[in-house]
């Protein structure tokens, strides 16, 4: 597996100067995305957004996947890129830009907010576990394709990363892209790009209980890189419906404190908390 490990950064050009102090309100939306039911997800997304810039978030992650939805792990049922079938994901990823990132554009330019949304993505007849950062003023900034593939959820369809390490300029400081099981790579990448804050979109699998993301995530993927964690994580559609690692989703500080943690691990829930706006220097660009 080829791994591109490039970083791109890019400045973002209006107001950085505005904000180079002081705090930015940021959140975590966790919920379910049932497979395929793209227009279903879509609405649930865009209520939570509206709510999390309602109560001030100027930056909002939501997890992995949850514009189509990513696997089920009650069934483990996953996408598969060959054969007819319900679980064809030719039949919902789309491009970059497409119907859900233009729609998801009109609303960042609409509550003037960055949001950062996972989906499904489309090209050249191969499909990526993708991440986009919108702008205030609806534009696509950043585009990061999954590099490091979890085998349960993404080798029946997805196809690894090929993309630089994605690190863009914004008036919050620099913000740089991770999905879910990136963080075994990606993280010495993105603190050498400068990052000051990585906006994470999960699926997670595995133990968890608040350990993971209260703990073990912090010691291995932030302490040593030293920025700012918005980890957005799914949830289960219902209390019956169960498996490791759901819920949890968390802000990080990078000295590895949790500002605050959802303890839900089924329904709708958003995690605010408020980061220090900072920049630090740029250990290389990559340029």
């Amino acid at each position: 597996m080829k791994i591109i490990l490039g970083i791109l950064t890019v400045l973002v050009s209006g107001g950085i100067a505005a904000a180079s102090t002081g705090k930015v309100c940021v959140a975590a939306i966790q919920c379910p995305s049932a497979m395929g039911r793209t227009a279903d997800n879509l609405k649930n997304i865009t209520n939570l957004v509206r709510q999390a810039a309602s109560q001030g978030a100027k930056i909002i992650v939501l997890p992995e996947c949850a514009v189509q939805g990513y696997l089920d792990p009650t069934t483990w049922t996953s996408w598969s890129s060959s054969g007819p079938g319900a679980t064809d994901v030719s039949k919902v990823a789309e491009t970059v830009p497409g119907p859900s990132t233009l729609r998801l554009s009109s609303l960042a330019q609409e509550l003037r907010i960055y949001l950062c949304a996972g989906l499904i993505e489309s090209s050249s007849n191969a499909f990526y576990n993708s991440q986009v950062l919108l702008n205030p003023q609806g534009a696509i900034i950043a585009h990061h394709r999954k590099k490091i593939l979890w085998t349960p959820g993404d080798s029946t369809w997805c196809t690894a990363g090929d993309l630089p390490v994605q690190i863009v300029e914004t008036e919050y400081g620099r913000i740089g892209l991770m999905i879910c099981y990136d963080f075994h790579v990606l993280p010495p990448l993105l603190a050498k790009g400068g990052a000051d804050i990585v906006l994470y979109s999960v699926g997670w699998y595995g133990p968890n209980e608040e350990s993971w993301f209260g703990k073990s995530f912090p010691e291995k993927a932030v302490i040593p890189y030293g920025f700012d964690v918005v980890a957005a994580n799914w949830t289960s559609p219902t209390v019956d419906e169960e498996w490791p690692g759901r819920g949890h989703s968390c802000i990080i500080t990078p000295r590895g404190n949790v500002l605050s943690m959802s303890r839900a691990v089924f329904g709708n829930a958003i995690v605010y908390g408020n980061l220090e706006i900072r920049r630090r220097r740029v250990q290389e660009s990559g340029r």
